[in-house]
């Protein structure tokens, strides 16, 4: 199991709360009104179509996939607490507690595979990206949403009443002294980001990964890739939290993939 356990019990102890803040669009911009606008434009068209939802959380994005046309929809994730919000609001879709990198399905069971903000609780890419190859229908595709390695590299701050987020540098003239602030190549680990917002001030843990790395992983777990988005915020965002807005619209937070399986 490659995701870290402290994330897993994070999840588990506070699905409520994350199922809540889930709903709830005021407080859950990211979500609302850049993630899932952005994941949503790169779908095909679901008519007919049997879905496998990655990571599915409390069910929401699985219901919104069924309620658009797919003709049945399975959803997994390994939060025990989240699954068993999602059987309570959605009878109608079969859910189930288990993990991404070993899915309990046949071969070739679904046309198409789909996952927002999953991924990037998995320290290695490839065991998961190969259990979706495996369990979708050749020529079927796997749309799903990350972390951008442009925001995991950050390094973060508090000085005083300002919180930073910074990559990049610092050099004094007089000197040439370098501050170096952010690790993209994370040479001195493995990458780990612990972040807090998704479930308020409860702390979860992100792996960074280079954009190399993600197309290594990517391309050994046999499929292609079709599409790769850097998201803009939508434009009501603007006027409901224009400092998001501003910042989403220059540094990216989120990217969607979409590959292909020949």
């Amino acid at each position: 199991m490659a995701t870290d356990q402290g994330t897993i019990n994070s999840y588990n102890q506070n699905a409520k709360d994350y199922d809540e803040h889930l709903v709830d669009s005021s407080k859950n911009t990211f979500h609302a009104l850049y993630e899932k606008p952005a994941i949503r434009a790169e779908l095909p068209k679901l008519d007919g179509l049997s879905v496998i939802s990655i990571g599915c959380g409390s069910g929401h994005d699985a219901n919104w996939l069924l309620q658009n046309g797919a003709s049945s929809v399975v959803g997994v994730d390994i939060s025990e607490g989240l699954i068993k919000i999602a059987e309570s609001k959605f009878p109608n879709i079969e859910v189930h507690v288990m993990d991404m990198e070993k899915l309990d399905f046949p071969d070739n069971s679904f046309d198409l595979a789909y996952s927002s903000l999953a991924i990037h609780y998995v320290d290695d890419w490839t065991q998961s990206l190969k259990e979706a190859h495996r369990v979708i229908k050749p020529g079927s595709l796997y749309v799903f949403s990350c972390g951008h390695p442009i925001d995991s590299a950050m390094q973060y701050d508090k000085e005083g009443k300002y919180r930073f987020a910074r990559i990049g540098r610092r050099v004094n003239d007089n000197t040439g002294e370098r501050i170096i602030f952010g690790d993209y190549l994370a040479k001195d680990g493995k990458g780990t980001k612990p972040v807090k917002g998704v479930l308020g001030e409860v702390e979860v843990t992100v792996f960074h990964h280079t954009f190399s790395v993600m197309i290594q992983q990517i391309l050994e777990s046999g499929f292609e890739v079709v599409k790769v988005v850097e998201p803009q915020p939508v434009e009501e965002m603007k006027s409901t939290n224009e400092g998001r807005y501003r910042q989403l619209s220059r540094v990216p937070a989120f990217m969607i993939w979409v590959l292909r399986k020949n």
